[in-house]
């Protein structure tokens, strides 16, 4: 019982990392707790462009390092429960490239973005054809498996 529910605590993670990456929301700086913006900057030093929100009881921070967007995550203690950022497809493994190309070549890749937390690193893309569009989820480094199918 004890794993299920733990399972279902990282389920529910992973999905408000997913759904809030792409969200266009904002959030006051100053409605984030010190403690959360204080491990940020901890982990975070060379951060610019910082922005706020808030979704199922985790702060994410949007920001920029190095020309980059990146993601992060904390829960009201301050822990970092999760980093993203968005990546190119030349920056996947080369056996999750291989298996996009090979089971999705006729869709088109709208997004693609990796996750890192305790569990290690999550790749995930989001994939449309026609009528339907499929985000994929690969925590290993071989195959993708169907997150979430909808209708377009």
């Amino acid at each position: 019982m004890c794993s299920k529910l733990l399972f279902m605590k990282k389920l529910l993670i992973v999905f408000t990392i997913f759904s809030s990456i792409y969200s266009t929301g904002s959030f006051a700086q100053d409605k984030t707790p010190a403690i959360v913006s204080k491990s940020f900057q901890n982990s975070f030093s060379n951060a610019e462009e910082v922005s706020w929100s808030e979704a199922n009881d985790l702060y994410r921070a949007a920001f920029t390092s190095a020309g980059q967007t990146l993601f992060a995550f904390f829960d009201a203690e301050g822990n970092l429960v999760a980093s993203a950022r968005d990546i190119s497809l030349l920056q996947l493994p080369l056996s999750l490239q291989t298996d996009l190309r090979k089971k999705y070549k006729d869709f088109t890749v709208t997004n693609s973005f990796e996750i890192n937390n305790e569990a290690g690193t999550a790749y995930y893309v989001t994939v449309e054809s026609n009528f339907t569009r499929l985000q994929l989820k690969s925590a290993s480094y071989g195959e993708w498996d169907t997150y979430k199918k909808s209708r377009i």
